[in-house]
């Protein structure tokens, strides 16, 4: 397995590899410093596990790169590593295709336990972002699909969902293409940016 780690500054990239050869011990990394060299590499490669991409690099502009990294590779999990706490920024990344937004101050066991979560197909987003609230009856969600759409916005997969609340995953994966129609997304970062954008604070529904 093969992770594709982007970031132009070399230490904080050496000790991000070293993290994940300890922790990760099943996977191997390519390194690059720009977003050319990122997109080189992904069009000349193949059989890419994770991409790991610092938000700010020389070269293209952050959304034209990724973009294309999705546009090539649309299944495989790109996670955002930057030094950046902006929301706006957060916001930016998990609209062109995010699955995890880390902060580069986070401690070594935060990341690790963070990327643990997003190779296994969850969501993770720093704790710079609001964490979310049961959500009103706007988008008419049953109380079973609300529990679900506030777990799903704090990071957890389908199979954490299934063991936390008593339910097989096919049953999860039922909720959340119903969470997905209702909210008029076509996918789990789109319903995750949604909520928290629109169900924060909210009172929860009766």
């Amino acid at each position: 397995m093969k992770l594709l780690i982007a970031d132009d500054h070399e230490l904080y990239r050496d000790a991000l590899v070293m993290l994940i050869k300890q922790h990760f011990t099943d996977y191997s990394c390519r390194q690059v410093s720009s977003y050319d060299a990122l997109i080189q590499l992904v069009e000349s490669e193949s059989d890419w596990s994770a991409f790991l991409v610092d938000l700010h690099m020389p070269g293209l502009d952050f959304e034209q790169g990724i973009k294309h990294i999705k546009q090539r590779y649309p299944d495989v999990p790109l996670i955002v590593i930057t030094s950046s706490d902006n929301p706006d920024d957060t916001q930016r990344a998990l609209a062109v295709g995010a699955l995890g937004y880390i902060l580069k101050s986070m401690k070594n066991n935060e990341i690790v336990q963070a990327l643990e979560l997003i190779l296994n197909h969850g969501i993770s987003i720093h704790p710079a972002m609001p964490t979310v609230s049961a959500p009103n009856s706007e988008f008419n969600l049953t109380p079973r699909q609300q529990e679900v759409l506030v777990m799903m916005s704090n990071g957890s997969s389908n199979k954490r969902i299934a063991l936390d609340l008593g339910l097989s995953e096919s049953t999860v994966k039922i909720h959340v293409r119903a969470i997905l129609n209702s909210l008029g997304v076509t996918n789990r970062t789109e319903a995750v940016i949604k909520a928290k954008q629109h169900f924060n604070g909210k009172s929860p529904s009766n």
